[in-house]
């Protein structure tokens, strides 16, 4: 069996329509083809009328001319056969007229001067309307002293077909504007009711809008098909917002810490390997790494619930530290960090780290009430002057830590590189 592959929706959307749009179209060419049709055969009927008649005027006008320069053929006066000519061409619908000899040689003629393009598309049209020229012998006393030669002018005829057109025209928007008034009354009771449950149902896959609900149709069959929509999103909506507690719930399992409510490994590494990006513009960092001393003896000694405690407090006394745009986060165990972005200067890290250093002066109320002193091990690292890299960043600031736990009592240290000493604070 061959397998059809689909066709994206946004592929087929041009050629769809709709149902609006195809009760008007449908009017629409039914209008134009009646009119076109009838407008069409009337005119070519009235251009056939009207060239017998033109034809039947340019004979009449070749005989007038004839009798006017009769006299002038007898005597051989080609101005004054020219004058006559010239009087009768100006009230006449020709573009060019001759009066010939007997031998076909030109007594006189005369040609309509062609002043603008109107006067070209006349003398075109003429030339297509009468391709033979209307001629008419001149007879004196039995004898032929002459012909009278015209070649028609299609400006009446143009004049007409424009005439005709607009008159078509009209007749089509007027006609058109009277079928979109009934059309549009018909569509009413279908088209509304079908029309709010696309616009509903597009607002809902567009944008998620479940609480939205199609209103009540006049007739029986489209009223309950939009209350049978209404009943589905409605179920929907109750799935969206599970869906939507759930996905909240699993992001922040998934980006904090379950203790201590903090940030964990997972987000923190993310924020700052961003913090590298290269389509980041640089900027001074500054990383603590921190770490709670004697943390297993804690443990060992007084139970985990105590050393949950501890932790919990430390968090809770490093938030209070932070600048808007600093991150804490717990990385696991003992160990917590802060991203300090930006950081202007190595004094200001450090100072920083005072101030975390005097917040744990204050010992720690267990549970059971009793108190507990609790010191840090803080390590320093600073980019770009100390690395170039997330990662190095890292271990940078890790090394730095280690080099803390060496001196007791709670203490920061800047990573190896600078020229600032380890700073003690008991």
């Amino acid at each position: 069996m061959e397998n059809k592959i689909p066709v994206p929706d946004t592929e087929q959307q041009s050629t769809r329509t709709t149902l609006s749009a195809a009760l008007n179209r449908i009017h629409v060419i039914v209008i134009v083809t009646a009119i076109g049709l009838a407008g069409f055969l009337l005119t070519l009927l009235a251009l056939i009328a009207l060239r017998s008649h033109a034809e039947s005027n340019l004979e009449l006008t070749a005989r007038a001319i004839g009798y006017t320069t009769e006299a002038a053929l007898v005597f051989n006066d080609p101005t004054a056969a020219h004058d006559s000519l010239e009087f009768i061409a100006r009230r006449g619908d020709f573009t060019q007229a001759k009066i010939l000899t007997p031998a076909g040689a030109t007594f006189t003629e005369w040609q309509r001067p062609i002043n603008s393009n109107w006067d070209k598309l006349g003398q075109f049209v003429g030339h297509l309307a009468f391709p033979e020229p209307i001629t008419t012998q001149v007879i004196h006393s039995g004898s032929v002293i002459g012909t009278i030669w015209l070649a028609g002018n299609g400006t009446s005829l143009i004049g007409f077909l424009l005439e005709t057109v607009l008159s078509l025209l009209g007749c089509l928007v007027l006609t058109a504007l009277v079928a979109l008034y009934f059309s549009r009354r018909m569509q009413k009771g279908i088209v509304d009711a079908l029309g709010h449950i696309t616009r509903v149902t597009h607002e809902v896959s567009a944008n998620r809008s479940f609480s939205l609900r199609v209103p009540s149709a006049p007739i029986v069959e489209l009223h309950t098909l939009s209350q049978d929509f209404n009943s589905l999103l409605t179920e929907l909506e109750a799935w969206e917002n599970h869906m939507r507690n759930e996905n909240s719930s699993l992001t922040q399992k998934a980006l904090h810490d379950g203790l201590t409510g903090l940030h964990n490994r997972a987000f923190f590494i993310d924020t700052l390997n961003q913090c590298f990006n290269p389509m980041r513009p640089p900027l001074s960092l500054a990383l603590l790494f921190i770490d709670v001393d004697n943390f297993k003896e804690i443990n060992d000694t007084l139970g985990h619930a105590a050393g949950d405690r501890v932790l919990m407090v430390i968090g809770e006394r490093l938030a209070k530290t932070l600048r808007q745009g600093d991150v804490l986060a717990r990385l696991g165990g003992d160990e917590f960090a802060i991203l300090l972005d930006p950081m202007i200067s190595t004094a200001e890290a450090v100072a920083f780290a005072e101030r975390i250093v005097d917040i744990m002066k204050t010992p720690v109320i267990l549970l059971n009430n009793k108190t507990l002193d609790v010191s840090l091990s803080i390590g320093i690292a600073l980019s770009p002057s100390q690395a170039n890299s997330a990662k190095e960043l890292l271990e940078k600031a890790d090394e730095a830590m280690y080099r803390s736990k060496k001196i007791s009592g709670s203490c920061w240290h800047v990573s190896s590189g600078m020229p600032l000493p380890v700073v003690m604070k008991d």
